[in-house]
Order: C-alpha cells, then sequence, then structure tokens
C-alpha cells in the first residue's frame, strides 16, 4: 500500500508554459493534476510530490505552507521575476520552452530522491495529558506490521517514560536515543533497522532511554527531524509520538489526540490552528476517558478540525499494557481505529 502522493501539481495559467511544464511532468511518469483556483491550490498542493508554478499562482502556493520542492517557470524570452519566485518559495526556476530539459531533470532528481524516502510519515500528539497518544501511535505502528510491512516506531518526546516499556522491550538489547550518534554525515536506514529493539511481530522502536542520574543527553528537535529524514529510507512507514511544541514538519498526517473535555479541545484548537498556519495535514481523534462533556461535532466546531475517529474507553488495556506491555493483538476497537487513521494518510 501506499500514500497518494505521487503526482505533480501543475499550477500554471500562462499558456505557453503550462503545456510545456505538463509535458516535462509527464515524462516522470507520475500522475499530472492541473489546478489554478485557490481553493484546488490548497487542497492539492501539500500532498504533491512537486508543485510547478507561474507568476499568476505563486503567492497562493506560498500560502498552502507549502515548502519543498516548488519550481517558477517563466515563458520564453524571459526574463524570471526572481522576487516571484522567492515569495513563492521555488527551489529553481526555468524559462520554458528553452529551459524543458533541465526542469524534467530536477523532477526526475525528485522522484528518484522520493523513491528512496517513500514511507509514510505520521505522528501522533497529545493535547493534553493521559489522552492516550503513545498508546495510539504503537497500535498504528502495530497495525501496518500486521499488514506484513515495515513499521518504525519514533519516541520523540524529551522527557519520557519510553515507549520500550508500552512496547514491552524494557529488557531488550539495542539502541536507545542517547546511543545514536546523529554527527553531521548521512544515516543510514539499513544500519539504523538492526541496532533498534523490535518486538516480535515487527514493529521496529527507538525510544528514550531511563536513568537515576543526570545525564547531559538532550533531544533536540533537530535530531528528531534529520532521525525521520533518514530512515524514511528503510521503512514503510514511520510513527512518531511527539509533543505539541515539537511536531515534525515532515508529517504527512499529524493526529491530534483530544480528549472530550473543555481544557484539552481548547489545547487542541491552537495545535489546529498552528498546524493549518503551516499547511501540514491533520485529523483529530476524540479520546473519550471516564466522563465525555463534549461531542464530536462540538469538538469539531470548537477547534476547527476532521474528527476521524473517536477512542471509546478499553477496559482492560492499561492493566494489561501496565503488567506485560502493549498486548500484540490490539483490542478489535483500537485495531480498526488504528486502520481509519492509516486509511486517512493514505495507507
Amino acid at each position: 500500500m501506499t500514500h497518494h502522493t505521487d503526482f505533480i501539481l501543475i499550477a500554471c495559467t500562462d499558456p505557453v508554459v503550462s503545456p510545456e511544464a505538463a509535458h516535462a511532468a509527464a515524462a516522470t511518469r507520475r500522475e499530472v493534476i492541473h489546478a489554478t483556483d485557490p481553493r484546488d491550490l490548497s487542497r492539492y498542493a501539500p500532498d504533491a510530490s512537486a508543485v510547478i508554478v507561474d507568476s499568476s499562482t505563486a503567492a497562493h502556493v506560498a500560502a498552502t505552507g507549502r515548502r519543498s520542492r516548488i519550481y517558477y517557470v517563466a515563458p520564453e524570452p524571459g526574463p524570471i521575476d526572481y522576487e516571484a519566485a522567492l515569495r513563492s518559495r521555488a527551489e529553481q526556476a526555468f524559462i520554458l520552452p528553452a529551459e524543458s530539459t533541465q526542469l524534467l531533470q530536477a523532477l526526475a532528481a525528485d522522484s528518484t530522491q522520493q523513491t528512496s524516502n517513500a514511507a509514510l510519515r505520521i505522528t501522533v500528539v497529545g493535547a493534553s495529558g493521559g489522552v492516550g497518544a503513545s498508546t495510539l501511535a504503537a497500535a498504528i505502528a502495530r497495525t501496518v506490521c500486521t499488514e506484513q510491512a515495515s513499521a518504525l516506531l519514533v519516541d520523540a518526546i524529551p522527557i519520557s517514560g519510553g515507549l520500550d516499556l508500552l512496547m514491552g522491550l524494557e529488557s531488550a538489547p539495542g539502541a536507545r536515543w542517547p546511543d545514536v550518534s546523529l554527527g553531521t554525515g548521512a544515516i543510514d536506514a539499513v544500519d539504523l533497522a538492526g541496532a533498534l529493539p523490535s518486538t516480535q511481530d515487527g514493529v521496529t522502536v527507538l525510544s528514550s532511554a531511563r536513568t537515576r542520574v543526570d545525564t547531559p543527553f538532550r533531544l533536540e528537535n533537530e535530531a528528531v527531524e534529520r532521525m525521520i529524514a533518514a530512515a524514511a529510507g528503510g521503512f514503510e512507514v514511520l510513527v512518531v509520538d511527539a509533543p505539541p511544541a515539537a511536531i515534525p514538519h515532515a508529517s504527512d498526517l499529524v493526529v491530534v489526540v483530544c480528549a472530550a473535555e473543555v481544557r484539552s479541545s481548547a489545547a487542541t484548537t491552537e495545535i489546529c490552528a498552528e498546524l493549518k498556519a503551516r499547511g501540514t495535514k491533520f485529523v483529530v481523534a476524540l479520546r473519550h476517558r471516564g466522563w465525555s462533556g463534549l461531542s464530536s461535532r462540538e469538538i469539531e466546531r470548537i477547534t476547527h478540525g476532521e474528527v476521524a475517529v473517536e477512542i471509546p474507553h478499553l477496559k482492560n488495556l492499561t492493566k494489561a499494557t501496565e503488567v506485560a506491555g502493549m498486548p500484540a493483538s490490539l483490542p478489535k476497537k483500537l485495531a480498526a481505529i488504528a486502520s481509519e487513521l492509516l486509511y486517512a494518510a493514505g495507507w
């Protein structure tokens, strides 16, 4: 299964550059989608593998929050409006049709890079404490592995009890965050996978470590971002358990876990607003605890976010996880929820 981002968006109104750009895009053998209406650009731009813009659409694409693989094109004889290109956050600019070959080469290079880094990246974040974000992240990773695919579960919370505990791997050999030396060079995804502990059903886990003494190690956002970029070449799905203040920018989908309560919904509203501003796709997972004061409709009205799933209280799961780690066989309701979220992410 793959997530549906293997298309190139042509956002050009110029009658000269639009067909030339489409021809170059089609040569990469990826799907080509044309859109110039701002509403359609908001829909397609965040998920496209690459976006080609001209002077008429550059500002609209920039407003979607997209930050990478944007190409600005202008008709012969030029010149290129480099101020407009910079405003659109374009990586390169081309005059068409004179530089159609160079545009094709740039798109082809992108295609090669994305093929080697094609993991689906899902981030799960709890809007408040105790909503079960870590449990949901683990369930998503476990569901991937039940479908004979590879998954890496990343603990991105600086002060954490450790996802290895949640997965029953606290005594398993393998590297934890303090053992992973990122340095400044490239990280080999295969070597990384071999160094980390994994469950019997195949969930590889990069977890925080536990210690009784103060150590110099601090988990920084940059390290998490670099790890995600590197690991994407060795796994089919990456699931990141992250705090609200450090949601990875490389996320294909962010799942915001919100309790059906006032304070949690207030925090969710802030998180959703930030994700919207940066153009990141997100959904809300509504968690029902001992007492739920708000319905899914009320949560959507308050947060302006889509409630994709509702998580009921799962009797006995907390005790089972506390005693022996997350069960290898997930409760049916939790497994179904994890599958729904994978589908929402494009899996």
